[in-house]
């Protein structure tokens, strides 16, 4: 019997050593078709870039890197913007700061700025077992501090100590390839690409239009028409400002884990002549019960928040959604434009600048919005 467990730990180890060799031939973006184009795109031409988007579909579909850096370089023309979307739908923040940490490793002396999108923390459940998407991002640094989060951020005793376990489980998938024998080949094969998800300027930003009209067959159709309708919008308007009412004030973050990991990029960021601000998007519902509260811990100077939707009412009307939660293309130009004038008020305030009297970008919610390039 000692033999018999001697010879099946042998073939464990034995497992484990080929898997993380087979690991370590493939990029970290491996497990998600978008972010590997994206990367492989990115490496091709990372001396062009100074500026990095870093987040979700709020990311993905909202911040338009063209428009960006036209906004930004006419008014200050010396940061010489050039920036990309590495935004991911259902990204989540701990997969966030996995891809800093390897986009940083890869190349950090072009880099100047960097924008980080708050997003789900570890929400994790039985769907979202034995899919590559869910698994490539965790390694021996992380999963201890996913796990640890995954407690703090659940309510329910149950959920504390399952969704840890879930994402134990996955990380030991991923450490033993069960079930990702397709995708090393893939990955090797040059096939785990997708092209159009760079979007038409080729820089990541993607809007849910757009690839509404390429890929007219998708689900993109039915979630513009079921998912718009104004009773569905109004109900999450008013669930978002309940939400923003209830935690504005909120000093009570359990998420200590997460609000951790955001103070070392800080701090990681500030040592390396790296300019970094965290966002927290709108019409993101119950999120919030768990955002906010960690949104109200950051410095003022490195936080830029949508949360609040009294103050931009624009982001809740019909005429500039996709869907519940997401912009459409006019929406996006919209967003893109106030995000500008954000983004570069706390660009002076963490260089010690006192904000410059200029001419505000008009937020007029009944004025034309440019029609959007892509479309």
């Amino acid at each position: 019997m000692k033999k018999l467990f001697l010879r099946f730990g042998l073939l464990v180890l034995i497992i484990l050593v080929i898997s993380q060799i087979a690991l370590m031939t493939m990029p970290f973006s491996w497990g998600n078709i978008r972010l590997n184009t994206k990367y492989e795109t990115y490496i091709d031409n990372h001396e062009q870039y100074n500026t990095l988007f870093i987040g979700a579909s709020t990311t993905y579909r909202h911040i338009n890197c063209h428009q960006f850096d036209s906004l930004v370089n006419a008014q200050r023309p010396d940061m010489q913007i050039r920036s990309f979307n590495f935004g991911i739908p259902a990204n989540r923040t701990p997969q966030s700061v996995y891809m800093l940490g390897n986009l940083v490793d890869y190349d950090k002396s072009n880099l100047k700025y960097v924008v980080i999108d708050l997003s789900e923390l570890t929400k994790m459940g039985a769907d979202n077992l034995h899919k590559k998407e869910m698994i490539y991002w965790y390694n021996y640094d992380n999963i201890l501090g996913v796990m640890k989060a995954s407690y703090e951020s659940e309510k329910s005793i149950g959920k504390k100590f399952s969704v840890p376990a879930l994402h134990a489980f996955s990380f030991a998938e991923k450490s033993f390839m069960i079930g990702m024998g397709p995708a090393l080949v893939q990955q090797h094969a040059g096939m785990n690409l997708e092209m159009r998800s760079l979007g038409p300027n080729g820089d990541g930003f993607y809007s849910l239009d757009q690839e509404m009209i390429d890929d007219p067959d998708g689900d993109l159709a039915q979630r513009y028409n079921e998912l718009r309708t104004q009773d569905t919008i109004d109900y999450r308007t008013q669930r978002c400002q309940f939400l923003y009412d209830k935690y504005n004030n909120s000093k009570n973050n359990p998420n200590k884990t997460i609000q951790k990991n955001l103070e070392d990029i800080i701090a990681f960021c500030d040592e390396n002549d790296i300019k970094v601000v965290i966002m927290l998007s709108q019409r993101l519902g119950d999120r919030y019960e768990y955002l906010i509260p960690l949104y109200n811990k950051l410095p003022e100077e490195n936080k830029i928040g949508f949360q609040n939707p009294s103050e931009y009412p624009m982001f809740n009307q019909r005429e500039n959604l996709f869907d519940l939660a997401h912009l459409n293309a006019p929406g996006s130009t919209l967003f893109t434009e106030i995000f500008a004038e954000k983004f570069l008020e706390r660009i002076d305030m963490q260089n010690g600048v006192s904000p410059l009297v200029k001419d505000t970008i008009d937020t007029d919610t009944t004025r034309s919005t440019p029609e959007d390039k892509s479309l």
